[in-house]
């Protein structure tokens, strides 16, 4: 009777068990991706909204080859920093008068966040003095006589779709 209670105590007890899945931390691996003409070699910089501030201090450079047809250009966020919102410079060469910026997709592990080909990137984002949409032509006219170089910065609406 003995065994009989000790072989049921044991088969509760291991029942009761739950096996409880070790689940990895996944670290946050942000990319944005323009699509855009760039005519003459140039550099962007990139500035990040991380812990709710702004990184100026550490901006993430990127320079681009210029050419008539379009390219994807991507910059590679900090792995393991969640991207909150983020500016960017898109000239620094006074010789680049145009720019045919045709979308801009932010993904988080390769995953899309924000879909912004085809110029659906527009509603969350907005352009400095230094940027000037052409109508007729479709792209934005770049200044350099303003008080900040062309570029442009995420919005509310941003902020809320990486928040998400």
């Amino acid at each position: 009777m003995k065994k009989l209670i000790f072989v049921f105590a044991l088969v509760l007890v291991s029942c009761g068990r739950e096996k409880k899945e070790v689940q990895a931390p996944v670290n946050d691996k942000f990319s944005i991706v323009l699509e855009a003409v760039y005519q003459f070699d140039d550099s962007l910089s990139v500035v990040i909204k991380k812990d709710g501030y702004w990184d100026y201090e550490n901006p993430i450079p990127v320079s681009v080859k210029g050419q008539e047809m379009i390219q994807k250009i991507t910059v590679a966020i900090p792995e393991q920093v969640y991207l909150e919102n983020f500016q960017i410079t898109l000239s620094t060469n006074k010789e680049q008068k145009h720019l045919d910026l045709k979308g801009v997709t932010v993904l988080n592990n390769e995953k899309v966040m924000l879909e912004g080909s085809a110029l659906k990137y527009v509603p969350y984002f907005n352009a400095n003095s230094g940027m000037k949409w052409d109508e007729k032509m479709m792209r934005n006219d770049l200044s350099f006589d303003g008080d900040y170089p062309p570029g442009f910065v995420g919005n509310e609406q941003l902020e809320s779709v990486l928040m998400n």
